[in-house]
């Protein structure tokens, strides 16, 4: 009772389910921008897009640091595409969109 009376004084005339799906595309539009200043962050480093370090990891045997940040750098590209999917899936629920 308690959280459905905060979520009608927040978001008066949305129901639950959208209140639920304005919460949910907030946090996914944070984690999105966290991932894509951790991806800027990998290109400013090594002057290269994702897809050519990977290349570049492929062909010779990195050491522990590359190898550390290639898997982080994959977490981020990975974690944008999953999370703009998320967002389009969100916005569809969303009231606000």
């Amino acid at each position: 009772m308690i959280l459905q009376n905060s979520a009608e004084r927040l978001f008066p005339n949305l129901t639950l389910d959208e209140v639920m799906a304005e919460l949910l595309l907030e946090h996914a539009q944070k984690k999105l921008i966290r991932y894509r200043a951790m991806s800027r962050a990998f290109e400013d480093k090594y002057g290269q897009s994702f897809a050519s370090f990977r290349q570049d990891v492929l062909r010779v045997e990195p050491g522990f640091e590359q190898e550390r940040d290639y898997f982080d750098w994959e977490l981020a590209v990975t974690g944008i595409a999953d999370v703009e999917e998320e967002i389009v899936r969100l916005r569809s629920l969303s009231a606000r969109s």
